[in-house]
């Protein structure tokens, strides 16, 4: 063998470099598709897919930061308007610190999509929601509203008001702003501006939900305008005689500091026996006629007149009347009141004649008297009347009474008038005997010096008429001659009027 020889060269394996190029190339295209996968995951947590919109906006490939400013910036023009129950304000969100935490909305928003899943989400469409929560200082709330209550509470001072008042010019009872603010639970009010806020509300009109009083304050209002739709009409005798209005009924409305509402009884009763007996009430009243012969008298009662207020006209029963018209008024529905009654008329003429056709007529100053039916003269006479100057009993009484009795001896029994008592003597100051008694003051009770009637005098010698009663005249009631009394007994019946006057 040769000293030196060449190393042997082994032959490399046929296309032995092949396999590591294609391990190379794979590890490469791997490497550059995770980089690509993870790039696009980490860009899409900053990026908004394409087709995704959020709460109904389209936000495709816009940053987070970009959405998250847009949605901070909503509430700078924000307004909200506060009214009712007597405040009436503009909140802004300086006014409160009112923010929007626009970063977590669009934080949030991008969370909710699983960016590592990109490649399959990408082509997709979401429609993504998002809550942006808002922060502001309640405080502050309460702040602007403490002022109105502060001022309400002035108002019921300065008016005794209690939040609601009559309404003259619509006619009904309704919350007063400026008085109502008083009660005002500034929590509720709080609280019911931060739910507006949150929904976002431009305008916001409180109710009672935000008062102290709650529903009661509504309640009393329906409870007094139910007084007012309930205003009944006040006949008497059938005809309508008064009108009442919603302001009168407004004004017997009593309501409560506890919301309570009823009606004063006290005031309504002071009316019927006041206001509405002045107007409806004739007895003793003035009362212009015309006579059947074509003179026309007034006649009032007397100036002087002892014996009360004539007794014929009408007088209402003012007790009886404001008791039904507090149970139609509570009733809650209109209706009709006929006016209860202590005494009627023949007829309703306020101011005019309300007695019927039949009636005595007693002329003190021609010293006659008349007897009419139906506009016929069916009795008449002279007479002799009260002797002016007496003192108790004198000059005839003026006015309208009614015949209350009517006597003869002949089928009554003695007719024996007595004056009042002598207190020297004991005994009365006059005791007379007559024939014929026709009575229209007194109720037809003893003679007690308050007792008038027509009957004849078989004492007086003088003639009747004339000026007799000047200087021999009764001492009230009005006589006459025998034939006169027994015509005028024949004629008389119990009710007619006798008008007296001069």
């Amino acid at each position: 063998m040769p000293s030196h020889m060449s190393p042997v060269e082994k032959p490399s394996p046929k296309g032995g470099k092949g396999p590591l190029i294609a391990v190379i190339v794979l590890v490469t295209v791997v490497v550059l598709l995770g980089g690509a996968y993870v790039a696009g995951a980490l860009a899409f947590n900053q990026y908004f897919m394409p087709g995704t919109t959020l709460d109904g906006e389209d936000v495709s490939m816009r940053t987070v930061s970009d959405v998250a400013a847009e949605k901070s910036r909503e509430l700078d023009d924000y307004q909200l308007h506060v009214s009712g129950n007597g405040i009436d304000l503009t909140i802004t969100p300086a006014d409160i610190d009112l923010t929007c935490d626009g970063e977590a909305y669009a934080q949030s928003a991008i969370e909710s999509v699983n960016t590592w899943a990109w490649p399959l989400e990408i082509a997709q469409q979401r429609n993504l929601t998002s809550e942006a929560s808002i922060s502001y200082d309640r405080e502050k709330i309460a702040a602007l509203i403490e002022p109105v209550v502060e001022q309400g509470k002035q108002a019921v001072d300065a008016t005794g008001g209690i939040g609601i008042s009559y309404d003259a010019e619509q006619g009904t009872f309704k919350l007063a702003d400026g008085v109502i603010a008083q009660h005002i639970n500034v929590d509720a009010v709080v609280e019911r501006i931060a739910q507006a806020i949150e929904a976002r509300e431009t305008e916001l009109t409180l109710g009672v939900e935000t008062l102290d009083v709650g529903d009661s304050i509504e309640n009393a209002v329906t409870k007094a305008n139910s007084y007012l739709s309930a205003i009944p009409t006040l006949n008497l005798a059938g005809e309508e005689v008064y009108d009442l209005t919603s302001e009168m009924v407004a004004g017997w409305v009593v309501i409560g500091e506890d919301m309570s509402v009823s009606l004063n009884q006290d005031a309504i009763t002071e009316w019927c026996k006041g206001e509405l007996s002045d107007l409806t009430d004739t007895a003793g009243t003035e009362r212009t006629y015309t006579r059947p012969d074509g003179k026309t008298f007034t006649v009032s009662d007397s100036m002087t007149n002892v014996y009360g207020r004539s007794s014929y006209g009408w007088i209402i029963d003012g007790t009886a009347t404001a008791e039904q018209i507090v149970a139609a008024l509570e009733s809650g529905t209109a209706t009709t009141i006929d006016i209860p009654t202590i005494q009627t008329a023949a007829q309703i003429n306020p101011g005019g004649q309300d007695w019927g056709e039949r009636y005595i007529d007693v002329d003190l100053t021609e010293q006659h008297a008349r007897y009419y039916d139906n506009g016929e003269l069916i009795w008449e006479a002279d007479i002799t009347s009260g002797m002016p100057g007496q003192g108790t009993g004198g000059e005839t009484p003026t006015g309208v009474w009614t015949v209350d009795s009517v006597k003869s001896a002949a089928t009554d029994g003695d007719i024996n008038l007595k004056g009042p008592i002598d207190p020297a003597t004991g005994q009365p100051e006059w005791d007379s005997h007559v024939d014929f008694w026709v009575g229209f003051v007194g109720n037809g009770g003893s003679r007690n010096g308050n007792l008038i009637g027509f009957h004849n005098a078989p004492w007086q010698y003088q003639p009747f008429g004339g000026d007799t009663y000047l200087y021999n005249g009764s001492h009230g009631c009005v006589r006459l001659s025998y034939d006169s009394g027994q015509a005028l007994y024949k004629v008389a019946q119990k009710g007619d009027a006798v008008v007296v006057h001069k």
